[in-house]
């Protein structure tokens, strides 16, 4: 009868208590009426825990709150001070500025035209020659240009001291060892000699100073032999001598077009194949010249030689051998026939006096004609290249013009001392043929008078 009453009661009792409750089965109500105590007594005694948790919990924010807020007000107490202190340091700022522009008075003048001078000197020393000799100055005219307050006494008198130095340098001229870089590229060492701001030198060659670098090129092409030789003379003078040397006043610039400017040789080469013919008969002219030059200075010589002495007769000049056709046939009593030998020997000697001048005569009316012909060419070359590339670049035009020109000048150099040999050469043949013929006529002269008397004495 309890089994059959306490089972069902207990099966629907622990379906109501399983959730809370995984345990084993309540062995009777009492027991079951304990559980359920037992736990409720725990629930309870569980959220109590929790509730004070959460009481103890909310005092430490409201702790951490109050604290926060303690330190925002400590935060807002110290801004306000910092503001205060900052618009007391701005009034005290514009207070010493206000001070300072009123003491600083004529410095504040005083540093622009400082920093203006130093950036004007920086750049004068920079590209002055004496930097080479001298590279420490470089340091201390960049310290004083880039200096950014207002400069002390010593700053002044440094600046002062390096503008006194270049002016004393410039002067002067001083030889010291430098490195040289070749034209190739390679370095080396040599003895330069620096001429106050204009050249420097070494040997006969002329050099140029790189500013960016503060280093010395050779020049790749170097002026003419006559200013290389004053640059040689004055790389081995002695100190304290004296010798002449062409000085570049504008610092390089005359010098850049003076090694432009084509020398002799390559003027002769702008003439081209016309400028060459012109050269060469030129040349040969200029041969034939000297040639009968030296021979009539030697025929006058020895006819001067005859006249002076006619007791001795000579046939190395004209004058001899016209004299001793005439001893040889003064026997004969046939004037026309002695005339006749005499004529042949003046005729031949004229003839030799009078030799190449033709041929000199021709050459100097033929080269300005060869001149006028590389003119026509070198103007034909010219409208050439117009016509095929325009006239948009000059130097495409520059051959032909100067060929045109250079022959030109290249004929007339030729043609004028040819021109002027071939009279004076000219004037003296006529001089001495009138002198032969003078001679010969007055040996027959002399002869027909004798042959007259000869007859009157007969007669």
């Amino acid at each position: 009868m309890n089994r059959s009453i306490r089972s069902p009661a207990a099966i629907l009792l622990f379906s109501l208590t399983s959730s809370t409750f995984a345990a084993e089965p309540a062995a009777s109500v009492l027991d079951l009426y304990e559980s359920v105590q037992r736990g409720a007594s725990a629930e309870s005694k569980h959220n109590k825990e929790r509730e004070l948790r959460f009481q103890s919990s909310q005092q430490e924010q409201q702790a951490l709150q109050r604290e926060a807020e303690q330190k925002i007000a400590g935060q807002e107490t110290r801004r306000s001070e910092l503001k205060t202190q900052f618009d007391g340091n701005e009034t005290r700022l514009a207070e010493l500025q206000t001070e300072l522009t009123r003491r600083t008075g004529d410095l504040g003048e005083l540093f622009g035209v400082f920093r203006q001078t130093a950036d004007d000197a920086q750049t004068l020393l920079f590209d002055s020659l004496i930097m080479l000799e001298h590279p420490e100055r470089q340091a201390e005219i960049e310290s004083l240009a880039s200096t950014k307050e207002v400069p002390s006494v010593e700053e002044v008198k440094k600046l002062w001291e390096l503008l006194l130095q270049e002016i004393a340098l410039s002067g002067q001229t001083s030889t010291f060892e430098h490195t040289v870089v070749a034209p190739d590229g390679t370095s080396y060492d040599a003895s330069v000699t620096r001429v106050g701001l204009f050249n420097i030198v070494t040997g006969d060659k002329y050099l140029d100073h790189l500013p960016e670098t503060n280093s010395i090129i050779e020049l790749a092409r170097q002026p003419i032999g006559s200013f290389r030789s004053t640059a040689e003379q004055l790389s081995s003078a002695e100190p304290g001598s004296t010798t002449g040397f062409a000085i570049d006043p504008s610092r390089g610039a005359l010098l850049g077009l003076l090694i432009q400017s084509p020398s002799l040789w390559e003027r002769i080469q702008q003439g081209q194949e016309v400028g060459y013919a012109i050269m060469l008969v030129a040349l040969i002219g200029l041969i034939i010249v000297l040639e009968r030059w030296f021979r009539l200075s030697r025929i006058s010589s020895r006819m001067k030689r005859q006249l002076k002495d006619l007791n001795t007769i000579s046939d190395d000049n004209p004058l001899g051998r016209i004299m001793r056709v005439f001893y040889e046939n003064e026997h004969l009593d046939d004037q026309e026939l002695i005339s006749r030998k005499l004529e042949q020997v003046v005729i031949a000697d004229v003839a030799d006096v009078r030799k190449g001048l033709p041929t000199i005569k021709v050459m100097a009316a033929i080269t300005p004609l060869m001149g006028l012909l590389g003119t026509v060419t070198g103007m034909i070359g010219t409208f050439q290249a117009i016509t095929l590339f325009g006239v948009g670049d000059p130097k495409l035009m520059a051959g032909g013009i100067s060929q045109a020109l250079v022959t030109t000048v290249q004929g007339l150099v030729a043609a004028i001392p040819l021109l002027l040999s071939h009279s004076l050469l000219s004037s003296q043949a006529a001089n001495l043929s009138k002198i032969i013929g003078e001679q010969a006529a007055g040996l027959m002269a002399g002869k027909a008078e004798s042959i007259a008397v000869k007859r009157k004495e007969a007669a």
